[in-house]
């Protein structure tokens, strides 16, 4: 039997999920909140995720929407402070070219029967947006849209599913701009 080397994440990703809502509130005026919970759970302190685009799919006007995205090469520096310097976070997020080219991302609804299975979309996705190694979760969010989340991490990081998916759940009570 093969031993596992892959190193789980030793920060505690639920007491950072935890701490969002609070986040969350304090900016809860912003049109760009889902960036910044975004940031928080991919960066180091919670997920440790190199790579991220959340699309939300309204099966109603049959469109998927690229929400935000993350890259580590394109992390704002100093991630702890996001939430107490928002317009500088805001202005690095808008000249993210990962974020923008996220944010421009305008398809066809995932949801409505197509010939192309939710398998491949992902995988065509993911192809569009550069990720080689990418994983994705679904959720059922707010007014019957569906959240969709491709990401990557690094190589020898193993993600507990259940904790990122309570994590992106947050992203629902976010507003879309």
């Amino acid at each position: 039997m093969e031993r596992d080397n892959r190193k789980v994440n030793t920060h505690d990703p639920l007491k950072q999920i935890s701490y969002l809502p609070k986040k969350i509130l304090s900016l809860q005026e912003a049109d760009n909140l889902t960036e910044f919970v975004m940031h928080d759970l991919c960066h180091d302190h919670c997920f440790k995720i190199t790579k991220a685009a959340y699309l939300v799919d309204n099966p109603d006007f049959n469109c998927l929407k690229g929400i935000t995205g993350f890259s580590r090469e394109e992390s704002y520096p100093e991630s702890q402070k996001i939430w107490e310097q928002p317009e500088l976070f805001t202005e690095h997020m808008r000249t993210s070219p990962f974020n923008q080219h996220v944010r421009s991302l305008m398809l066809c609804s995932a949801s409505k029967k197509s010939a192309i299975s939710d398998q491949d979309m992902v995988h065509s996705l993911a192809e569009n947006l550069g990720m080689k190694n990418h994983s994705y979760c679904t959720w059922n969010a707010k007014y019957d849209n569906h959240g969709l989340f491709l990401y990557e991490v690094a190589s020898d990081c193993v993600i507990d599913k259940d904790h990122l998916l309570h994590g992106l759940c947050l992203l629902s009570f976010c507003p879309i701009y």
